[in-house]
């Protein structure tokens, strides 16, 4: 597996298309780092997971995928002058992970639900919307992918999950089963927080395969960092 980071320039035209439709997004980040279809013996599985950080420092493309990608499409269109995307073999990092580990992480998902529609009826899916139910959307998923979230510091016992940013991008994609536009909205959730490793397989499988839904469209990517603690 490699991670790939690269800053982008909001000011480009091509970086606005792409920022503001993840299916733009999704193409071009698929043309750089699609997986070829046959993985050679002991290759990591996994899938691309692409996200994009923005906030004082800048804007910022990250994306996991099982091949190193082909970046120079996306420094020609979208990249700031002179800058190079920075891709590394993400391998030693995930073989180092280990239960008992303290992490800070960041995690951009699509928090849902399937809601029943009767019996033999496929449940519909809707996004959860109140910051509370975004949080506790992760928070009971966190034993399933081998992490619990640990206290603030504060002495409060909260945990130290919290909702950064939340948006809910709608574009157009080509459904198909038809031959028409269908418009999807997605309930983009931005997560930080600290996290105690509690299996160390689980976590690294959700690392490399993501978590939740429309990870095709930038999230369920989770990225970690050393703690610091004020």
């Amino acid at each position: 597996m490699f991670l790939t980071k690269m800053d982008l320039d909001p000011g480009r035209r091509m970086t606005r298309k792409f920022l503001g439709s993840p299916q733009a997004m999704h193409a071009v980040v698929m043309g750089a780092a699609a997986p070829s279809e046959e993985r050679a013996p002991g290759e990591a599985a996994g899938r691309v997971l692409w996200r994009v950080d923005q906030g004082a420092f800048g804007t910022t493309l990250y994306i996991v995928s099982p091949t190193e990608p082909d970046m120079e499409q996306l420094i020609s269109q979208a990249a700031p002058p002179g800058a190079e995307a920075r891709t590394r073999d993400y391998d030693p990092f995930l073989s180092r992970l280990t239960t008992g580990q303290e992490w800070a992480f960041r995690l951009t998902a699509n928090p849902a639900h399937a809601v029943a529609q009767g019996p033999g009826v496929r449940g519909k899916v809707l996004g959860h919307v109140t910051v509370e139910h975004q949080r506790q959307w992760l928070l009971t998923r966190a034993d399933r992918h081998g992490f619990e979230p640990l206290s603030s510091g504060d002495g409060d016992g909260e945990e130290s999950v919290v909702v950064v940013r939340r948006e809910r991008p709608e574009f157009g994609r080509n459904d198909p089963h038809s031959n028409r536009r269908a418009r999807v909205t997605i309930n983009r959730t931005v997560y930080e927080g600290l996290l105690r490793v509690t299996d160390a397989d689980k976590l690294r499988a959700m690392l490399v395969s993501g978590i939740g839904r429309s990870k095709a469209y930038g999230c369920g990517l989770m990225t970690l960092a050393s703690p610091h603690r004020g």
